[in-house]
């Protein structure tokens, strides 16, 4: 089936997917309205990852979480600008800066979530490891959403669903192998 929001030469347009859905946009995976979803898909594998490999307290995981969110969203805002200026050498305007940290933004804003258990960790209702545990576990659901969100917008059959979801499944139970790997 072919999308009428996409064209060979063009990207498929997820926005107007994710728009319809505020509960996957925020609590899931973090893609804010005008912002990039595959920042979302990147900042979960990401959190992920900063989850599976980080050591010490809650407060010291939280922090790493949402510090490398925050390092990561700028760098990518920051070589978006600069393409634009390499490529086309444009002058660079503060409409641009501003429209490459919104476009970014779900790339720190989807490591929010992941990062919440700690919370929970810091105040005493969890271990830390039973935090990182549910902050993994709200990445791979994340991906999971991604899967279904990219499959509904690009029309795709049953069987192509079923393909695209497994994939973000097997980049899950990748991270989680490299968890259960580090123990």
């Amino acid at each position: 089936m072919s999308n009428p929001n996409s064209t060979p030469d063009q990207p498929l347009d997820l926005q107007s997917t994710v728009d319809d859905s505020r509960a996957l946009r925020w609590a899931i995976t973090g893609a804010s309205k005008g912002g990039d979803t595959a920042s979302a898909v990147y900042g979960t594998i990401l959190a992920a990852s900063i989850l599976i490999a980080s050591y010490g307290t809650a407060l010291e995981i939280f922090i790493s979480v949402i510090g490398t969110g925050l390092v990561f969203w700028l760098a990518h805002a920051h070589v978006s600008v600069m393409r634009r200026v390499v490529r086309g050498g444009q002058a660079v305007t503060t409409k641009d800066v501003r429209r490459s940290l919104t476009h970014e933004w779900p790339l720190f804003q989807s490591s929010l979530m992941p990062a919440a258990p700690m919370v929970l960790a810091m105040v005493g209702v969890m271990s830390t490891d039973n935090a990182a545990n549910l902050g993994i576990l709200i990445c791979f659901v994340g991906l999971i959403a991604w899967g279904i969100v990219v499959a509904r917008a690009a029309e795709l059959s049953r069987r192509a669903s079923i393909l695209a979801v497994s994939g973000n499944v097997g980049l899950g139970l990748l991270l989680v192998l490299l968890k259960a790997s580090l123990k």
